[in-house]
């Protein structure tokens, strides 16, 4: 497998990249498939590409990473500097894995590492996941073990290796309400939620 920079992709791999984010679309039994791809995405400011080509959101202060097994896109996430604290980076997002391989914690093994990793080389204080009103179930995934899983120990490199915080309640970012996990990545972070809480 390997895990490339949006902006690095070679005309081939958007090509394919952009032939995933149109299969994400099509599953309509996930909430988020509205914001992966449309076929107006110029004009749609929802959506992943017209982030990507039309913003600076992951150019700057962050990055977008689409993960290859052989010529197969099956897998993107993005990390980048959150707008309310300049300390926090927002990681996790616009996150999606192929249907065949969600079993496989690609997201616990190679995007959120890399993504951890990225924040500590810019020097972010702090690293936070966020969930949607429909997908905020799965914060109970990071407390607990599922039935019958074997998951290995998390090691440093994972996220939430060293801590789990959870904001105690929902918060606006984005204009959208949002649920807070984070990992303290300097232990003089600080930031006071109550600024973004959500009315």
């Amino acid at each position: 497998m390997k895990l490339l920079n949006y902006y690095n992709l070679t005309v081939k791999q958007h090509d394919l990249f952009l032939h995933f984010l149109k299969e994400c679309h099509k599953e309509i039994d996930q909430p988020a498939h509205i914001n992966m791809y449309d076929d107006d995405w110029e004009s749609k400011k929802n959506t992943l590409l017209y982030i990507l080509e039309k913003t600076d959101r992951f150019k700057n202060d962050g990055q977008y990473n689409v993960l290859f097994h052989n010529y197969e896109v099956i897998a993107c996430s993005g990390i980048y500097k959150s707008s309310f604290c300049s300390d926090m980076a927002l990681s996790g997002t616009r996150t999606w894995i192929k249907k065949k391989y969600r079993n496989q914690l690609i997201s616990r093994e190679i995007l959120l590492p890399n993504e951890k990793k990225y924040a500590l080389y810019k020097g972010f204080k702090a690293i936070a996941l966020c969930f949607n009103e429909y997908n905020k179930n799965i914060i109970d995934i990071f407390y607990r073990k599922r039935l019958g899983e074997n998951r290995t120990k998390k090691l440093p490199h994972h996220l939430f290796y060293n801590n789990l915080n959870k904001v105690t309640f929902a918060v606006t970012i984005q204009s959208t309400k949002q649920y807070v996990l984070y990992e303290k990545l300097d232990d003089t972070f600080h930031f006071d939620w109550e600024i973004i809480k959500y009315q």
